[in-house]
Order: structure tokens, then sequence, then C-alpha cells
């Protein structure tokens, strides 16, 4: 509607400002919303008036979020880091060689998570230096000599 109706027959050179624009934009978007449409017989305001007891609403803004969360797969490295957004999270050490889903909204990185029977894990900005310190328990070693 916007575009094919509004915003091709809109005359650009006569838009001063950008709450001009904003306006114009609105009075297109209530005029199209109080227009009879010829297929549902009924104007978009009142159909929607008409069905909005069965819209549900969200429990929380938490469960909305969670709805919404990126799930990745990553693998935890040996120095208990692994990387999302090319960005470096410090995981707890429980994970380290294992693939994990890692759940995370894009513009709150900094909440990201590693879910694991149901239990929240909150992964932390890697710091390099302080990673290169932590002591580590022994990997098992590989005999190369008894082959496979």
């Amino acid at each position: 509607m916007l575009k094919s109706r509004w915003l091709n027959g809109l005359n650009a050179g006569q838009i001063q400002s950008l709450e001009e624009f904003n306006r114009e934009l609105a009075d297109a978007v209530r005029s199209h919303n109080l227009t009879v449409n010829s297929s549902t017989g009924q104007t978009p305001m009142d159909r929607f008036l008409a069905t909005r007891g069965r819209i549900r609403l969200p429990k929380s803004e938490e469960w909305l979020d969670e709805c919404f969360m990126n799930r990745v797969r990553r693998k935890v490295k040996n120095d208990a880091t692994l990387s999302l957004q090319n960005t470096q999270f410090d995981a707890p050490m429980q994970f380290i060689r294992q693939a994990v889903e890692v759940r995370f909204l894009p513009d709150r990185l900094t909440e990201a998570y590693i879910l694991d029977g149901g239990i929240r894990h909150p992964l932390k900005l890697t710091d390099k230096q302080a990673n290169s310190r932590v002591k580590r328990a022994n990997l098992p070693t590989v005999d190369y000599s008894k082959g496979a």
C-alpha cells in the first residue's frame, strides 16, 4: 500500500521537513485503515477490532525475549572460549570441547548464555590476558605410538 499508492504519488519536492513527511505518512496510513476493503467488506480497523479477542498477549517481557532469541550451536574450545558474531566469550569450564546451544538477542550479546538441561549458564566477554593465566586440568594425552 505504501509503496504502490502513497510513496509513488508523493511529491518529495513539497516536503520541507521530516516532521511533515511523518505527518503525511500518518495521514496515509489512517486513510488506508478507514477505507473499506473490497474483498472483506470491512475497513482494516473494523476487521482488527472484530478479532482482537483472539490476539494472545505475551506472558511477560522475558518470555517474549526468549521467543525471539537466536539459537546457535558452538563448540567450546580448549581454552573455554567460543565465538559469537566475531566476539569471543568465556564459557564455563565444564563445557570445554563440547558442542553447546547458545541463546542470545543480537542487540544484547552481553546477555548470551548456554542452555544446558534447562539451566542457563551466562557467557562473559573474554579478557584474553586473564584467560591466558587460568589454570586448567591437564587434558588426556594421545599416544600416537600405539596406532589406531
